[in-house]
C-alpha cells in the first residue's frame, strides 16, 4: 500500500518508512529510510538517499525534445534552444553533479553540499508489488494476462520516487537509496541555469506530488502491462507527465509518454484551464474501455474555473474535459484532487472532488461513451462548505469516501483555509436524493479542551432518517487539516498543523457519527481523549503492523524523524457497526 509521505511496503520488502526533508541554509534535501523493528520504527536512518548519488558522469538523468522524446542529459544530445537556455556545458556538468565547478573549489558557481536538491512539497512515492485486481478485467482488456504481470513484479526492482528542486525527478533503489535515474521536465528546463548562480534566491521546480498505477497499453499483439508514473511540477510551473516505470533497470532510464502544461497542452496549443497541480493524477480504466489519467485542473489557471481531466494515458490527448463553474461564479477556483468510485471490474464509474470556492462536487462517468460523463445533479454541487456566517470554506484536499450502510456513499472531507474556520464534514448522498442545502441538515459535533495537549469530542447521535451527515468546527489553535484523511482499523484520523502554533494534532473520530469512538482508539490514552498534541508535520502518517500484530501510526516531524502514535488494535476495541471497505469505493 502506498501513502502520501511515507510509503508502507508490502511484506516481502525489507520494512522502511522513508522521510523527506531539506536544509534551509543550503538547500540541500534528504531522502532517509527508517527500519521496522520489532517493537516500531528505528530513530537512525539506514541510508541517506543523499549520500548516494552516482557521480556526476555516471548518472542517468533524461529530459526531452519539444516533441517529448526522451534524451540523455547530456550536451551533445542537446538541441539549440536547450543550449541557450544552460548558457554553456560547464552549467549542465554543475547540475549533473560536477562539484569542481563551485567556488568553494575555485569555479564560478555556487557551493552545494550534496548533489540532492531540497524537497518541499514533493513526497516519496514507493513502486513495488502493488495489486489494483485487474484480473476482473475482460481477456481481450487484460485481465487474464494481468496475474503474470503481477508475478513479473517480484523480480522487478523496488523504486522509490520523489520531486526535488534541483529540477529533477529522482528514482532511487528502494532497498540500498541509490539513485538509479532521474528526469527533468520540460516545464522547468528554461529556468535551470539559476541553480548555478552564486546568488541563487531559492525557487520551486519538480514540487509535485507522484503517483503510480498498472495499465493494458497498446493495441493487438502489441497491448502490454505497464506501470505509469504520473507526476507534475507543482508549484513551480503548471504541468503534468508521464513516464513508464515497468522496467527501471532499462537504459538509459523511463520512457517519457507525455507532458502538458498550461502552454501546451500537447498538441502544440495553449491550455487555459490548466492550472498549478498540487493534488494527484491516478491512472485508470474508464466505462468505454479507455485508459486515461484523471486529474483536477488545479488553481491559478487563466480561467481560474474548476475542471476534470481525463487525457489518454498512452499519449496525453485529452479525452473529455468537464467544467463545472462556468459563468456561475466570478472568483477564482480550481478543483482538487478526485476521489474514485470503481465498478466491479475496476472501471472508474464517478469521481468527487471539490473546489476553491466550497462546492463539493460529483461527476458521472458510468455511461459507455465520454459524451454521457458529465457532472451530476444537473450540474449542481452535492454540497457547498460555509462556516457559521455563511463564508464559503474552500476545499483543496482528496475527499474520503465509505460505504452508507443505508446506501449511496459517506464522502468525508477537511474544508477552509487561513484565517477562515477549519470543518470537517461527513456527507451522505443518499441514493436517489438531491444534494445537500447547507450544514443545517447536518449533526453538530464540538472539540472540547481536556488536560493538557488533548481534547474530546462529543458523541451526538445522527438521525439518518433526518439528517444528511455531519461536522465538526476545529479549534483556531488547531490550525488546518493537512495530507488524507484515512481510515484505519474503522476510525477516521486526522492531521492537522498550525502555522501560526508550530503545532501538529491528531484526531480520532468515529466515522459514522463524526464524534468520539465509542472505545479508546489510542492505546496511551483514556476514551475520552479523541484529539492529541503530536510532532508538528504536514505529511499524512503512515500505518504500519509490527510482528506481533499492534498497530501504530507514524508521523514524520519537521525534525526530519519518525514519530510512532500506538493505536489499539481491533480485538482491543469494539467491532464496528459499519463494513469499512477499502477506497476507491466499489458500487454494490
Amino acid at each position: 500500500m502506498l501513502t502520501y509521505g511515507y510509503a508502507e511496503n508490502t511484506p516481502d520488502e525489507p520494512p522502511f518508512i522513508y522521510t523527506a526533508s531539506y536544509e534551509a541554509a543550503t538547500w540541500q534535501g534528504h531522502v532517509k529510510a527508517y527500519p521496522i523493528g520489532e517493537t516500531g520504527v528505528s530513530g537512525t536512518a539506514q541510508w541517506d538517499a543523499a549520500d548516494l548519488v552516482p557521480a556526476w558522469q555516471l548518472r542517468q538523468i533524461l529530459t526531452a525534445t519539444d516533441e517529448d522524446a526522451a534524451i540523455p542529459f547530456e550536451w551533445q544530445h542537446l538541441d539549440d534552444r536547450q543550449k541557450a537556455a544552460l548558457s554553456s556545458e560547464e552549467v549542465l556538468q554543475y547540475l549533473r553533479g560536477n562539484d569542481t565547478l563551485e567556488i568553494r573549489h575555485g569555479g564560478r558557481f555556487r557551493d552545494r553540499r550534496g548533489k540532492l536538491g531540497d524537497i518541499i512539497n514533493s513526497v516519496p512515492l514507493y513502486v513495488g508489488l502493488s495489486d489494483s485486481a485487474y484480473q476482473r478485467l475482460p481477456a481481450e482488456a487484460g485481465g487474464d494476462s494481468y496475474q503474470r504481470f503481477l508475478s513479473s513484479k517480484k523480480q522487478r526492482r523496488a523504486m522509490l520516487y520523489v520531486g526535488a528542486n534541483d529540477g529533477m525527478l529522482h528514482g532511487f533503489d528502494a532497498i540500498d537509496g541509490v539513485e538509479k535515474s532521474a528526469f527533468i521536465p520540460r516545464a522547468v528546463f528554461n529556468n535551470l541555469s539559476v541553480l548555478s548562480e552564486a546568488g541563487y534566491v531559492h525557487r520551486l521546480f519538480v514540487d509535485g506530488l507522484l503517483t503510480a498505477g498498472d495499465a493494458y497499453l497498446g493495441k493487438g499483439d502489441s497491448a502490454a502491462w505497464k506501470t505509469i508514473l504520473l507526476g507534475s511540477t507543482g508549484a513551480a510551473a503548471k504541468s503534468l507527465f508521464a513516464l513508464d516505470a515497468s522496467d527501471p533497470d532499462a537504459a538509459p532510464g523511463f520512457p517519457l509518454l507525455w507532458q502538458r502544461s498550461a502552454e501546451d497542452d500537447g498538441q502544440g496549443a495553449p491550455d487555459d484551464d490548466m492550472g498549478y497541480q498540487l493534488g494527484e493524477a491516478f491512472a485508470i480504466r474508464l466505462r468505454n474501455g479507455d485508459w486515461a489519467a484523471i486529474y483536477g485542473n488545479g488553481y491559478q489557471s487563466a480561467k481560474q474555473d474548476a475542471a476534470l481531466y481525463l487525457v489518454e494515458l498512452a499519449g496525453g490527448e485529452l479525452i473529455r474535459k468537464l467544467v463545472v463553474d462556468a459563468a456561475a461564479s466570478q472568483a477564482p477556483n480550481g478543483l482538487s484532487t478526485p476521489a474514485l468510485v470503481f465498478s466491479k471490474q475496476r472501471e472508474v464509474s464517478a469521481a468527487y472532488a471539490g473546489d476553491l470556492q466550497g462546492s463539493l462536487w460529483k461527476f458521472d462517468l458510468g455511461a459507455s461513451e465520454p459524451q454521457g460523463w458529465q457532472a451530476a445533479f444537473n450540474g449542481r454541487p452535492l454540497f457547498a462548505a460555509a462556516d457559521d456566517s455563511g463564508k464559503s470554506q474552500s476545499l483543496i484536499l482528496q475527499p474520503l469516501l465509505e460505504h452508507h450502510p443505508k446506501g449511496g456513499a459517506l464522502v468525508m472531507f477537511g474544508a477552509g483555509d487561513k484565517p477562515q474556520t477549519t470543518s470537517l464534514y461527513g456527507i451522505w448522498e443518499k441514493t436517489g436524493a438531491g444534494p445537500i442545502a447547507d450544514r443545517n441538515q447536518l449533526q453538530r459535533q464540538t472539540l472540547a479542551e481536556g488536560e493538557t495537549g488533548t481534547w474530546q469530542l462529543s458523541g451526538n447521535a445522527v438521525d439518518w432518517n433526518q439528517q444528511r451527515g455531519w461536522y465538526i468546527d476545529l479549534p483556531e489553535k488547531v490550525g488546518q487539516v493537512v495530507g488524507k484523511l484515512q481510515i484505519i482499523d474503522g476510525v477516521l484520523w486526522v492531521l492537522t498543523y498550525s502555522a501560526a502554533e508550530g503545532k501538529s494534532y491528531l484526531i480520532a473520530i468515529e466515522y459514522s457519527t463524526g464524534g468520539a469512538t465509542p472505545d479508546a482508539a489510542l492505546a496511551d490514552f483514556p476514551k475520552n481523549v479523541s484529539m492529541i498534541e503530536v510532532a508538528p508535520s504536514t505529511v499524512t502518517p503512515a500505518a504500519i503492523t509490527l510482528p506481533d500484530g499492534r498497530r501504530q501510526l507514524v508521523i514524520k516531524g519537521r525534525d526530519g524523524k519518525p514519530h510512532a502514535i500506538r493505536l489499539n488494535t481491533p480485538e482491543r476495541r469494539l467491532l464496528r457497526t459499519w463494513r469499512q471497505l477499502p477506497v476507491p469505493l466499489t458500487p454494490e
